[in-house]
């Protein structure tokens, strides 16, 4: 006696077949307003090394003005006192409290805008959850919020010498 039965079923697919591709993020999604790790592991880098670079100009104005004291910047000379105040680059020559204005900003960007983000957050963030095998960081609106919140840091903090 034959107790099994047989039943004939439908195995075709019931959603269309686009239904699983999903569809490209644009550029500013993608890069800009990313949550995934390592491209704000990128992000950390290169807005470090933005910042790094900033530094870096400010060291070479100072560095002209050891060269060559009471001599004006060339070429920029003429817009610094327009961007600083005529009383810190009076005729494009540095003032010694401009000086040292500009000692303590180089320092602060460098080391708290350039190197520590970039020794810790952009190497963190794009190799720390691949070294332990995690898809992404715990919280990664968090971590997109924090890189949001250390750009515009940054930026006030240059702004506001």
């Amino acid at each position: 006696m034959d107790t099994s039965t047989s039943v004939d079923t439908h195995h075709e697919p019931h959603a269309h077949d686009a239904a699983h591709e999903h569809h490209e993020l644009g550029w500013w999604r993608k890069y800009i307003f990313s949550t995934d790790h390592k491209v704000i592991g990128i992000q950390y880098g290169l807005c470090g090394l933005t910042f790094l670079f900033f530094g870096f100009c400010l060291m070479m104005v100072m560095r002209w003005q050891l060269a060559y004291p009471g001599q004006a910047l060339p070429v920029i000379g003429k817009w610094l006192p327009h961007i600083f105040g005529a009383g810190s680059m009076p005729d494009g020559k540095m003032t010694a409290d401009f000086y040292n204005s500009l000692g303590a900003m180089h320092g602060t960007i460098m080391i708290f805008a350039g190197v520590v983000p970039l020794a810790f957050a952009a190497f963190g963030n794009f190799v720390v959850p691949l070294q332990i095998g995690a898809p992404d960081m715990t919280f990664p609106k968090v971590n997109a919020a924090s890189f949001w919140a250390f750009g515009v840091g940054g930026v006030i903090m240059m702004i506001s010498f």
